[in-house]
């Protein structure tokens, strides 16, 4: 998470008074998926779907 972050819980019970907008996932609809047995965030272009009775899956090309 970014450093300039700066959280305080209000009386009301907010919580943030300052934090920088957008999302710390770049590209075009986040461009990151999570890898399904490590969990990391990573470009879906370095995941692979592997299919489970769920349907498909994603997991780290080169191993987590």
């Amino acid at each position: 998470m970014n450093g300039d972050v700066k959280t305080k819980v209000r009386a009301n019970g907010l919580r943030y008074e300052s934090k920088s907008a957008g999302t710390e996932f770049p590209g075009p609809y986040g461009g990151t998926m999570s890898c399904f047995v490590c969990g990391r965030h990573v470009p879906r272009t370095r995941l692979v779907a592997f299919r489970m009775a769920t349907g498909l899956q994603y997991r780290c090309k080169d191993g987590c």
